[in-house]
């Protein structure tokens, strides 16, 4: 996200590289503070980077609102960020979404400079070459697309085969496609646009962008084939939205301009481009994450998606928990036992020790009487009364007596 502070200072001087957005409208160029504004989690505050004294254009007057930041081999912003050692390369990533009218999602896209968002992306990871000598140079070679609703009566049909569209006598060559974010229908070839319309009974829609309408139900899938192999599908809801607007535009016979896989395609891929080795990457995105995963793009590396931590099937069947429980309740049990066994010994040993000390009593008693009855002088016992009877022994001793009960 971009927020200028309001210290803009023209600088009539400063020639743009664009010649094109002229006829679009009127502006001037300056140089202002520009913010970079990143989230890891959406929830989360942002944090930024700030480049000051940065060169921009600003829009005073014309027929649309621009809404464009360039990104490509001359951005001045890659630039800037790399000469402020802000990043390894003049790399960038895309992930567009599709929280835009045109798309009908909610799904915020995100870009990443000198670097890529390794949780965004998956396997395969497919390389192509650039077109430096074009103004747009990423392109691909599209050699296939194939329409399928297993509900209805288009399966599997390749709008490329002869056999199902009489019309062509023989199948078309692969055609080259740019890739652009100026527009959401994809912008194919007449042949293959009239084949379209013939399968999915399309028809004009009135929309600005030129999209086609759906006349018919239709709640399949498109695939487009790239010539490498690599095949990328648009879903039900983006073949068909809620206005049955599909994601093709009409295009006239006579037209010259490129063919385009733009918004409608770029939405279900991951895009990231090294501006220095002049080379791009497309691989399956994935549209919903919980966080941003961001990771160094230097030239000519190739990017690698975010791999989780594998669980073995043992583990995801929660098998680890019916061990680990088991484990814990054998160790309780043990210790129950071992309690138990520790108190009955103890038990048992408090009884012994208790018989033990009344046998000594009785000993000990045993062992007073008889040492009193027959080994010492001048006892004798008394055979009246009870209690004590203290007297003179002879010989001016003391002697004591031990009654006995009558």
């Amino acid at each position: 996200m971009f927020l200028p502070i309001i210290r803009f200072i023209q600088d009539p001087s400063y020639t743009s590289l664009d010649s094109n957005t002229t006829s679009i409208y009127n502006s001037t160029y300056g140089d202002d503070t520009i913010h970079l504004y990143t989230h890891f989690f959406e929830t989360d505050p942002a944090f930024q980077n700030v480049i000051n004294n940065y060169t921009l254009e600003v829009a005073n007057a014309g027929t649309i609102s621009p809404g464009i930041i360039g990104m490509g081999l001359s951005s001045t912003l890659l630039q800037e960020l790399y000469d402020n050692n802000m990043i390894a390369g003049r790399t960038y990533s895309l992930y567009i979404g599709s929280g835009m009218d045109r798309a009908g999602g909610v799904i915020n896209g995100s870009n990443t400079f000198g670097g890529y968002d390794a949780g965004r992306f998956t396997e395969p990871i497919n390389r192509y070459p650039m077109n430096i000598s074009d103004a747009n140079p990423l392109s691909v070679h599209v050699s296939d697309i194939i329409l399928n609703d297993p509900t209805g009566t288009t399966r599997n049909v390749s709008l490329f085969d002869p056999a199902a569209f009489p019309s062509m006598k023989s199948r078309p060559d692969a055609f080259e496609a740019k890739l652009t974010t100026d527009q959401y229908p994809l912008s194919l070839p007449y042949d293959i646009t009239q084949n379209y319309i013939k399968q999915l009974a399309a028809v004009p829609s009135g929309n600005p962008d030129d999209s086609l309408a759906l006349s018919k139900p239709f709640n399949g899938t498109m695939t487009i084939v790239l010539s490498d192999g690599f095949t990328v599908t648009l879903p039900a809801d983006v073949m068909s939205n809620a206005s049955s607007i599909s994601p093709v535009a009409a295009r006239d016979p006579h037209d010259t301009e490129p063919f385009y896989l733009s918004v409608a395609f770029l939405a279900q891929v991951y895009l990231m481009a090294d501006y220095d080795s002049y080379q791009f990457f497309l691989a399956p995105a994935i549209a919903e994450q919980k966080a941003v995963m961001p990771q160094t793009f230097c030239p000519k590396a190739t990017p690698a998606p975010y791999n989780p931590p594998r669980q073995n099937s043992f583990v995801q069947q929660g098998l680890i928990g019916a061990v680990i429980g088991g484990v814990f309740g054998g160790l309780a049990l043990a210790t129950f036992a071992t309690c138990l066994c520790v108190r009955w010994k103890r038990n048992r040993m408090g009884k012994l020790l208790e018989a033990e000390a009344a046998r000594g009593k009785a000993r000990m008693l045993q062992f007073d009487v008889d040492d009193k009855d027959v080994g010492r002088e001048g006892v004798k016992e008394v055979e009246a009364g009870s209690g004590a009877v203290a007297g003179q022994a002879r010989g001016g001793k003391r002697w004591y007596g031990r009654s006995r009960g009558v």
